[in-house]
């Protein structure tokens, strides 16, 4: 009689129990590896060195870019494929000035969208110039500095916690979304995306689209030029009472609409008309702020 024979009855039961649960497991695991295997999700890493001031070049249609900061001299790409038809090819120059990192198809493949799916995860070292462009896929950064311009047709471009950059966006139909960017030169162009700004202050801010919406939440700091112009979207702006801004808005045939304690301007730019331009000044005014529209909506409010 074998050992397992020779166990009373509920030891037997207890052991068949905790077999048929590690099975279940190993199972669980087999399929799972045999899912991604089928898939062609496959994930890989790599290293460059970039010399100090570099520059990067990125290019992803679809699927997802997220950037984030590194120390060091190093940048580190790990990408996802969602299929073995897709490729990233990522190489520099011999002097490591410059970086390229693109997604493609491998040679006579044709991806559907969903096999053609790339998502890069990119760390730069800190002051480095950075390009991406996409068609669909998001672009978020968190964390780094440099001269950033960013690219998307309909994948949404999401900056936060960004400190004296030069931040260059522009778009489609992407939203753009804006979040703590401080010090920096931030411009931003959209045919029809919506803009979004919170807590984001510099020398110059400079947000344009045709016809999306662009809302604005600070205080103008910096003693900066902030400029924001649109066609026919709405213009939205809170500001807290502190703000110190010099401050004027006019729209050609929308409503301008204000809610914010301002001053009389001592040397105004043109003569406000009730409904549809207004100008004023709070506290030291130390920020100049224009907003524009031709159609659109404008209001400010009080934070």
């Amino acid at each position: 009689m074998d050992e397992y024979q020779s166990l009373p009855a509920h030891c037997r039961k207890v052991s068949t129990v905790r077999l048929n649960a590690m099975l279940a497991v190993l199972a669980g695991f087999a399929l799972t590896a045999a899912a991604a295997a089928q898939s062609g999700v496959e994930r890989k890493e790599v290293r460059l060195d970039l010399a100090s001031g570099g520059t990067i070049h990125v290019v992803d249609n679809t699927g997802s870019v997220t950037l984030r900061a590194e120390n060091g001299h190093q940048v580190v790409v790990a990408y996802t494929l969602h299929s073995g038809k897709m490729q990233v090819d990522s190489e520099s120059t011999p002097d490591r000035r410059r970086i390229e990192i693109r997604a493609d198809a491998v040679a006579d493949q044709k991806p559907t969208p969903d096999e053609a799916k790339v998502d890069l995860e990119i760390s730069v070292p800190p002051g480095t110039s950075l390009t991406v462009n996409t068609a669909t896929a998001p672009i978020t950064a968190n964390g780094i500095s440099g001269d950033l311009t960013l690219s998307s047709d309909t994948g949404q471009i999401t900056l936060k916690d960004i400190t004296r950059s030069h931040v260059h966006v522009r778009s489609v139909m992407a939203p753009v979304n804006l979040d703590n960017i401080s010090l920096g030169h931030v411009e931003v162009t959209s045919s029809g995306g919506a803009v979004k700004l919170v807590d984001v202050s510099g020398p110059k801010v400079n947000i344009a689209t045709g016809s999306g919406d662009i809302s604005y939440q600070g205080d103008c700091s910096g003693v900066g030029d902030y400029l924001m112009t649109t066609h026919s979207g709405n213009i939205d702006m809170r500001l807290p009472q502190t703000a110190s801004v010099d401050l004027n808005a006019r729209s050609v045939s929308g409503r301008v609409e204000n809610d914010f304690p301002l001053k009389a301007s001592k040397h105004p730019m043109f003569v406000p008309k009730a409904g549809s331009s207004f100008a004023g000044t709070s506290n030291s005014g130390s920020s100049s702020v224009e907003l524009r529209s031709f159609s659109g909506r404008i209001r400010v409010t009080k934070q």
